[in-house]
């Protein structure tokens, strides 16, 4: 491709978007995984002073994601449909709303509730997001784009911890909730003043910027439906978006059981106060945010998605098991949890570049949401199981052994993808 000087050609155009596009869409992952993952910190607090059971707060934790569930593909029709800036601008304002009131809650039916809604009033957000950069960024700069907009997850969690355990320490639990389902509520129309549905739509590109990009996503999906064309249910039916299913909920279930319980296992594990407790946490999510940069670029770079996917999960694996070994070593399970948590991210940006080699189009828009409302699922059966298995045995060494588990069945689905031919479904 010629460079003259002057001359558009489709790396500069993917220089602006990745200027333009990912700084926000990661700002507002980060707000979307406070509010989801705030409840975290307050476990301890609440099942001291409001005498909620773990049992009955990892279940809390958990409901999260059967609201998150109902409206996962709805939602992401919906961003198709109708454009990311309304959608994500709506139910922005609703999940904060909704966090909000999690704070105010004085018995453990309405924490049910409250938790349900953010999870419904979220559920378009993510999938959403991942379809609406399809519709941006070529396959060839893909994964690195979704793997910069999930480095939100420990970004926030980075965040949340010197935050959240201060707003504890000053304030009290509550405050968690009250401030940061607040943030989310502030950037409600923000968000729909930013945020551009698609390239034609873009004023901060120009017409030949616009063209040269629109083009190269036009050839990609050209291609692709020369391959197979068919409709939506038989990409839904298709084996490799099964698979893809489970591989998710498989990871979501460990994501979730660690992120959600880490402060508690740091907290009930040691005498350290909440502040130096806050920090431990952030350390281990900065480590397990730079492995997943690194890696989701070195993906991107050899263009290649199965082992890139299946490796970290290896060393999550290898890092639930060192826990499942040496449960009452503080250190040792520190150390395990930096492993599980490095295997939990690393593989993010490759794995949501699987689904669009095998499907185009609107079968990608909804296979997509399907996946990954399959998958969040696991966001239900994580938590609780750990709070459960907490509460019956007043240890977590059976929690690390079932995570141990789910880490293997998902590197072995990974490698199940071999037997499959990369041939792409597309559905008008």
């Amino acid at each position: 491709m010629s460079t003259q000087p002057g001359q558009v050609t489709l790396e500069k155009v993917v220089s602006k978007l990745w200027s333009r596009i990912i700084p926000f869409v990661f700002v507002l992952y980060i707000i979307a995984f406070l509010d989801r993952t705030n409840i975290g910190f307050a476990i301890v607090p609440m099942h001291e002073q409001l005498g909620f059971s773990y049992a009955a707060l990892g279940l809390a934790s958990g409901i999260f994601f059967i609201g998150y569930f109902i409206f996962q593909m709805p939602g992401t029709y919906l961003v198709d449909k109708i454009g990311a800036r309304t959608i994500v601008a709506i139910f922005l304002f609703g999940w904060g709303l909704f966090g909000l009131l999690v704070g105010t809650v004085t018995n453990i039916i309405q924490l049910y509730v409250y938790r349900f809604m953010v999870g419904f009033m979220e559920g378009a957000f993510f999938p959403g997001i991942i379809y609406y950069l399809s519709l941006w960024f070529p396959q060839k700069w893909r994964a690195q784009a979704v793997s910069l907009f999930m480095t939100a997850i420990p970004v926030s969690t980075i965040i949340n911890s010197p935050l959240a355990s201060y707003i504890i320490v000053t304030f009290g639990w509550r405050w968690v909730f009250y401030i940061e389902g607040l943030l989310a509520m502030i950037f409600a129309p923000i968000a729909y003043f930013f945020i551009t549905n698609r390239p034609r739509d873009a004023k901060w590109l120009s017409d030949e910027e616009k063209n040269v990009l629109e083009q190269a996503l036009n050839t990609e999906r050209e291609e692709a439906a020369k391959r197979a064309r068919q409709s939506i249910w038989s990409a839904l039916a298709n084996p490799v978006t099964i698979i893809l299913a489970l591989i998710y909920f498989f990871w979501i279930t460990d994501l979730y059981a660690v992120n959600i319980w880490t402060p508690a296992i740091e907290k009930l594990g040691s005498s350290y106060g909440y502040m130096v407790i806050g920090i431990i946490v952030a350390v281990i999510w900065i480590i397990g945010l730079i492995w997943m940069v690194l890696w989701g670029r070195h993906s991107d770079r050899t263009m290649e998605r199965l082992h890139h996917t299946a490796i970290p999960l290896i060393i999550g694996a290898i890092g639930s098991a060192l826990a499942l070994a040496f449960p009452s070593n503080f250190t040792i399970v520190t150390i395990a949890l930096v492993l599980m948590t490095m295997g939990i991210l690393g593989g993010f940006g490759s794995f949501w570049s699987l689904p669009t080699l095998y499907l185009s189009g609107a079968a990608a828009a909804v296979a997509i949401g399907f996946i990954n409302s399959v998958g969040n699922l696991g966001g239900f059966v994580g938590p609780y199981i750990v709070g459960y298995v907490e509460t019956a045995t007043h240890s977590f060494v059976l929690a690390y052994l079932i995570l141990t588990i789910f880490f293997v069945i998902d590197a072995a689905l990974v490698y199940s993808l071999k037997l499959f031919k990369q041939v792409q479904v597309s559905a008008k």
